[in-house]
């Protein structure tokens, strides 16, 4: 699975990159400022993108992502997760929200289902 992580700041990406690595170490995991995403997302191709929001991000780039979380920074940490093209909000998500996620996008490429 490719893993393309752009959130800011880089503490921040490779916190998540060191969280993912450890529950999925078969794992593609690109760090990239957000800056870059739109180039990364040409290049890399990843299947799954943890970011802090797409703002500025081309709709082929979008559309060529099916699988995104969105960081929500607010009081706490939410993130919007997007699946095949369906969102939902999670509120206050941690460590462990993120690797269910990261499995359900694995379930999904597999042909399993996320329901």
């Amino acid at each position: 699975m490719r893993i393309l992580i752009t959130v800011k700041p880089q503490m921040y990406r490779e916190a998540i990159a060191i969280s993912i690595y450890r529950d999925h170490p078969t794992a593609e995991i690109l760090l990239a400022p957000p800056e870059s995403l739109d180039g990364e997302m040409r290049r890399f191709r990843p299947q799954l993108i943890v970011c802090n929001d797409a703002e500025g991000v081309s709709p082929d780039t979008l559309a060529g992502a099916p699988h995104w979380v969105k960081v929500l920074y607010s009081d706490s940490m939410d993130v919007e997760v997007i699946l095949d093209g369906r969102a939902r909000t999670v509120r206050d998500m941690g460590v462990d929200g993120l690797l269910r996620v990261i499995d359900e996008v694995e379930d999904i490429i597999s042909g399993g289902t996320t329901e």
